[in-house]
């Protein structure tokens, strides 16, 4: 009689492990990677554009390639994206190339002012030059798609802008080396500040106004703080979807095609 019980413990025991070792296997075929932005969730970039990525690359992958998207910073600001994609601190990220200066150098030459008149103007020259001038730019990085934000605005609260004779003394936030550099030249004073720090700035009048598109304006709620809009045109600013190079050719054909089918490039 022991032994019969004995035998069925361990028949029980066997059964419980490969029931388990079977749990695990499937967990194991579920890949898991991570997609980090600096934007809120609410911005229209992660409600329209990254959440139905993830969303498209479940659906291709049959539901075996899942990505969480860590927003607001939780990887890491704007400066230091780039890196955390390098690093494998995320496996994949939103990066804007211009505010690592001297990161992108080919890349840098669509800061210059006054080159492109809208988004869809910028991001057709940003795919027209990138096999040939801009790839070695991102040699450390797959890149899933690029594009730019819209046209930069002058914005203000103090006085409106008509003349460059205007702008001078004001004291301008600017989001680029390249556009602090063209305010100077133009007579303003630019300050370097985060996004995050223009509403309490603008109503406590630290600076005068902000050079940044109308859909930034818009997303971070400061058209309420905002008197004057000069629509300039001024610049715009290459944006890229990037991922970890080594991570992205560590994973099975399946999930590479899904990842790259889903990309709007």
């Amino acid at each position: 009689m022991k032994r019969v019980i004995l035998l069925g413990v361990t028949m029980a025991f066997a059964f419980g492990c490969l029931v388990g070792g079977g749990v695990k296997a499937v967990k194991a075929e579920t890949i898991e990677l991570k997609m980090a932005h600096f934007m809120p969730p609410m911005h229209i970039q992660h409600q329209k554009s990254f959440v139905p990525f993830a969303q498209n690359v479940e659906k291709l992958s049959n539901g075996k390639v899942k990505i969480k998207i860590y927003s607001g910073g939780a990887l890491g600001g704007p400066k230091q994206l780039a890196d955390a994609v390098k690093t494998g601190i995320t496996d994949i990220a939103f990066i804007i190339p211009s505010y690592t200066t001297g990161r992108f150098p080919r890349t840098s030459v669509f800061d210059l002012p006054f080159l492109f008149d809208n988004a869809v103007h910028a991001t057709n020259g940003i795919y027209d030059m990138y096999d040939r001038y801009l790839a070695e730019d991102y040699k450390d990085y797959k890149v899933l798609w690029l594009y730019s934000f819209g046209a930069g605005q002058l914005h203000s609260v103090t006085k409106p802008i008509h003349t460059i004779d205007d702008l001078k003394g004001m004291k301008i936030r600017s989001g680029t080396a390249y556009m602090s550099k063209a305010l100077e030249l133009l007579g303003a004073n630019p300050v370097g500040m985060p996004v995050s720090k223009l509403s309490i700035s603008l109503q406590k009048k630290v600076i005068d106004g902000v050079l940044t598109p109308y859909c930034a304006a818009v997303d971070f709620k400061l058209l309420d703080l905002l008197k004057y809009i000069t629509q300039a045109d001024m610049y715009v600013s290459p944006m890229a979807v990037v991922m970890n190079k080594e991570k992205f050719d560590s994973l099975p054909e399946f999930a590479q095609k899904a990842i790259d089918e889903a990309s709007p490039a």
